[in-house]
């Protein structure tokens, strides 16, 4: 098939309007309601079954979403010629990655369908394949998913602790001072010394937090070149920042040398798309980490790259280059939402005084309430199906889009109001639960989650610690073992304890605080069917 010029989405329907014969793979063969060869055709299938009282409407809604699923099988294509490679991009992709370079001020793009993850996975093993092996700057926010590039690139974590400030989930971003500080503690702070020795090949920075907190990521970049070490910037939230002068700066901006986008996060983009960024810093300062990217992507993307997941990624970064609609529509209505939740009785919208913020991202105090985050999670899928991104001891975060309308904040408003108005009359939610199943209220999980987690001590090497021999314990068989396991809590997926560091009473303690709380508290030992954490431990 000849090249269709125009990206992934006018290639994909160049090859469908010659209505192919497909000898290839999906199986589906891009066929609507496709059955067995010979069979006669049958109706609708009915995955709820038959309906009973009460199921008809999802009954009706589960063949609405079939039809849907079958509506874009046609899209469903794969590397056949015409419509490129992804992992050697010569065609339309490459004309896509070179669109999105240029939308994004970068050197080069990479589109990214097993989502930022996997951007962050590759951009630390390039790191390893570049500056050889050594430690890498790491906050103690990070995501499991650095700790998970960490280990598959051998690369060791010198952990850094920001400051830390509940108030705004937790900590806040990496600053200068406290690289400087850490490193003071273990390595020479003479800059120049840094790479020379091999101690310390690379940054990462995290920007903006979860809770949507921007610290000063230019700052760091002067920092880390100064040091002639990169810069990889976890920017999974931050993907409008390049797009909008009314957002914060990017790291693109800023002189990061990788920049890590999690696109469906923020736009219309589907569910697992995401970019990673080479910046011209990188090329002039560390080009073999640019090329070594490309080739780290072919390690951790799938090799049958989903073209509905390209044509999505297309799509939603035209449309935000052409149009400034989506980023006014989100900052009109995070901006209302503000305004009106301020008003609501014994709650408060948290916003740094000395600090850029992701205005996407609303913080939600509920402690005034006398009830703990949990709780108004429930109380706002219960009341109202509102379903908040993250909760935290006493507070929840709400994520706002450009698909969000005036109607959602109403009801959103609403919600908040009805919690308000039954809490603040009675001084706390009365429900019919018994005082075991339910968990605390605000007081008593502010507890230990209203403090910083315990800092645990690093014993062995983080990749030494996971591919060692383990073995399951129960929490308090875990205290005084070192862990091979990472444990977090989820959301936002930052670890409080990693392989390699040491289970003590105070990090159980915390765990279990958390757990009684009402949070996710996750791991390798971890089942959604078991109330019960165990920690992998090295077998001893």
């Amino acid at each position: 098939m000849d090249k269709a010029p125009g990206g992934i989405i006018k290639s994909i329907a160049c090859y469908i309007r010659h209505d192919p014969v497909r000898m290839h793979m999906p199986g589906h063969k891009g066929r609507i309601g496709c059955e067995p060869c010979g069979s006669e055709p049958k109706g609708p299938i009915d995955p709820v079954g038959p309906s009973v009282s009460g199921t008809g409407a999802v009954s009706h809604m589960a063949k609405a979403l079939l039809d849907a699923l079958d509506a874009v099988k046609p899209l469903d294509v794969t590397e056949i010629p015409g419509l490129d490679n992804l992992h050697y991009p010569g065609g339309a992709i490459k004309d896509m990655q070179n669109a999105m370079a240029e939308a994004f001020g970068a050197a080069a793009t990479y589109c990214l369908i097993n989502g930022a993850t996997c951007g962050i996975l590759a951009s630390l093993i390039a790191l390893r394949m570049t500056m050889g092996p050594g430690m890498v700057i790491v906050p103690r926010n990070a995501h499991r998913s650095i700790i998970s590039g960490l280990i598959l690139s051998g690369l060791d974590p010198l952990f850094v602790y920001p400051e830390y400030d509940r108030s705004f989930g937790g900590y806040l971003p990496l600053k200068v001072a406290d690289i400087q500080a850490q490193l003071m503690e273990g390595v020479s702070k003479d800059c120049p010394d840094l790479a020379r020795q091999g101690r310390v090949c690379g940054i990462v920075a995290v920007n903006p937090t979860y809770a949507g907190v921007c610290g000063d990521i230019g700052g760091i970049c002067d920092y880390a070149h100064g040091c002639g070490i990169p810069v990889i910037a976890d920017e999974a939230h931050g993907t409008l920042f390049s797009l909008s002068e009314k957002l914060p700066a990017s790291a693109i901006e800023t002189g990061a040398s990788l920049v890590v986008h999690g696109v469906h996060k923020t736009t219309e983009a589907f569910t697992q798309t995401g970019l990673l960024h080479v910046t011209s810093k990188c090329l002039k300062r560390f080009p073999e980490l640019g090329t070594s990217v490309e080739e780290a992507l072919r390690l951790v993307q799938s090799s049958s790259p989903s073209y509905i997941l390209l044509a999505s990624l297309e799509r939603a970064i035209h449309n935000l280059k052409q149009d400034a609609t989506w980023v006014e529509s989100m900052i009109k209505s995070a901006h209302l939402m503000k305004r009106e939740l301020s008003n609501v009785r014994g709650i408060r919208v948290r916003t740094p005084e000395n600090a850029k913020w992701d205005p996407a991202k609303i913080l939600v105090d509920v402690s005034g309430l006398g009830v703990s985050g949990p709780e108004v999670q429930r109380l706002l899928w219960d009341k109202a199906r509102v379903v908040p991104e993250m909760v935290g001891s006493d507070y929840v975060v709400l994520m706002v889009t450009g698909a969000d309308t005036a109607g959602d904040v109403e009801k959103v408003v609403r919600a908040f109001r009805g919690i308000s108005n039954r809490c603040v009359e009675q001084g706390y939610f009365t429900t019919t639960q018994s005082d075991e199943s339910r968990p605390g209220r605000a007081g008593a999980c502010a507890g230990l989650l209203g403090h910083e987690p315990p800092r645990a001590e690093a014993v062995i090497p983080l990749s030494q610690a996971f591919y060692s021999r383990s073995r399951e314990y129960s929490l308090e068989q875990a205290v005084g073992k070192i862990s091979c396991d990472t444990v977090l809590i989820y959301p936002p997926g930052s670890p409080v304890v990693v392989p390699g560091e040491k289970m003590t009473e105070e990090i159980v303690e915390y765990l279990r605080q958390a757990m009684n709380c009402g949070l996710e508290v996750v791991g390798r030992g971890y089942s959604g069917s078991e109330k019960e954490l165990k920690v992998f431990c090295l077998d001893q």
